[in-house]
């Protein structure tokens, strides 16, 4: 009983400051690899936090992605000066923008900034909500030059619903394990 109770408090302690971390790697594409959201569910399903909690992580963990969207956003638009922008702290990551619009092309690159100009909110937005395609069009936006203040809206509205859809899959878990019988798994 010792150890579940430490490993209780461990997940407890260090569990939201991780997830922050690790859904502000996410917004910057490194995290894609991580898979924060089955932490985010295991921590809730885990920890059965109360009402407060169960809203307060998630909503932590969708402002962390959206600033990492932001900063992957400063990147790639050309209207921010050098002082603003991540390249200065990452080495070789200014020179990515036009690595991906040289594999682009010119043809392609006007193709996406016709269907950018026409859907560009809606799609950001539903980007970041859909999982596999979480902060596709982040890029995209940054490339275009798309308004700050409507990028960092639409995206943290794309993260929340995400979320939400986070938080019924792991009530869902819950209530599901409600139903398992008991298993005495150290034998006595």
């Amino acid at each position: 009983m010792e150890l579940e109770t430490t490993l209780a408090e461990l997940v407890l302690t260090v569990g939201v400051p991780v997830l922050a971390i690790l859904y502000f790697l996410e917004g910057l594409f490194i995290g894609k690899l991580l898979h924060p959201s089955m932490l985010l569910i295991l921590y809730i399903v885990v920890t059965e936090p109360g009402v407060v909690v169960m809203l307060l992580v998630p909503g932590i963990c969708a402002l962390a992605a959206t600033a990492g969207q932001l900063v992957l956003y400063y990147g790639f638009n050309d209207d921010f000066d050098e002082d603003t922008r991540i390249g200065r702290a990452v080495p070789y990551f200014d020179r990515i923008p036009a690595i991906v619009k040289r594999r682009i092309g010119p043809d392609r690159m006007q193709f996406i900034n016709r269907q950018f100009d026409r859907f560009g909110g809606k799609a950001i937005c539903l980007s970041n909500a859909t999982p596999g395609l979480r902060g596709l069009m982040t890029v995209v936006a940054g490339l275009n030059g798309y308004p700050r203040r409507e990028f960092v809206l639409l995206s943290a509205l794309g993260n929340a619903i995400y979320m939400v859809i986070l938080l019924a899959v792991a009530n869902g878990l819950l209530e599901a394990i409600q139903f398992l019988p008991e298993w005495d798994v150290v034998p006595s």
